[in-house]
């Protein structure tokens, strides 16, 4: 049986309790991802994804599943504000508040960790049960990887 560990992504971009929203939306933008663990003194604290972003921006279902598929459309994000302010000082205010907010203050803190030794049918099943799109691949306590369900699909083409 196929192990989490063959197929698990080993360059993990993960993201500190303390970054701010736009910080975190310039490493999802740089590196085209959807989301990331949350790392606090080598511990998995949280996971934070795109979803969560969007959702605290108050933007529209539609647009939060349009930047949701499309990291790289985080612009849609700020496009959004401005369309939705009144006016420019409206517009200011609000992005002065986003700026300010940490990611631990949006982050998922129920956090769904799995083993390298992990077989991918249990991790495919966990991802569905908890309705999650990524596990941090933990081991011995260190963060080590992170699969997708993308990288689920890998594993059932091949």
């Amino acid at each position: 049986m196929r192990k989490v560990g063959d197929y698990m992504n080993k360059q993990v971009f993960f993201v500190k309790p303390e970054f701010s929203i736009f910080d975190v939306a310039k490493i999802f933008s740089k590196n085209a991802i959807s989301g990331a663990p949350v790392v606090d003194k080598g511990k998995v604290v949280g996971v934070v994804s795109v979803s969560d972003i969007t959702k605290f921006m108050s933007l529209k279902l539609a647009d939060a599943e349009i930047i949701a598929q499309n990291p790289t459309s985080m612009s849609l994000l700020f496009l959004n504000f401005a369309r939705f302010s009144k006016d420019f000082i409206g517009f200011k205010k609000e992005m002065d508040r986003v700026s300010k907010t940490k990611i631990k203050h949006i982050m998922s803190k129920n956090v769904i960790c799995i083993s390298p030794d992990t077989n991918l049918f249990e991790a495919a099943t966990l991802m569905d049960k908890n309705d999650v799109n990524r596990l941090p691949v933990v081991d011995k306590g260190k963060l080590v990887g992170i699969i997708a369900r993308a990288d689920l699909i890998k594993a059932l083409i091949e």
